[in-house]
């Protein structure tokens, strides 16, 4: 019974290994590889710097590892900081452009309202 039972068990098993290679239609599944440098952040780039730093303090990296890692994190962090820099040089001409758009508004506004009453 036993042995009846255990051949059971390894035909099963074999069939639902085998059955998967033997399929003809073999539908890939579209994989989509995503860079997540993007969304490193200034803090983590400055976590990873210091843990570098402790790593090399620690003997746990040579030299040239060490400095090879940190010029590679420093240049992603000012990379990082000079994009930051951009975005808020942006936003802060947007906000002033708009001001002075409002304002031009404003002064038009009165102006044709003196003019109506003239």
């Amino acid at each position: 019974m036993a042995v009846i039972l255990s051949v059971i068990i390894v035909a099963f098993s074999l069939y639902l290994v085998v059955t998967p290679l033997l399929r003809k239609n073999n539908t890939k599944l579209s994989v989509e590889i995503k860079d997540d440098t993007d969304e490193i952040s200034l803090q983590s780039l400055y976590a990873t710097l210091n843990e570098l730093e402790m790593d090399y303090n620690m003997q746990k990296l040579s030299e040239e590892d060490y400095q090879k890692l940190k010029a590679q994190y420093e240049r992603h962090a000012s990379e990082l900081l000079e994009n930051q820099k951009k975005k808020e040089s942006k936003t802060g001409n947007d906000s002033f452009v708009k001001d002075i758009e409002v304002e031009i508004e404003e002064e038009l506004a009165k102006l044709r309202k003196e003019r109506g009453e003239k």
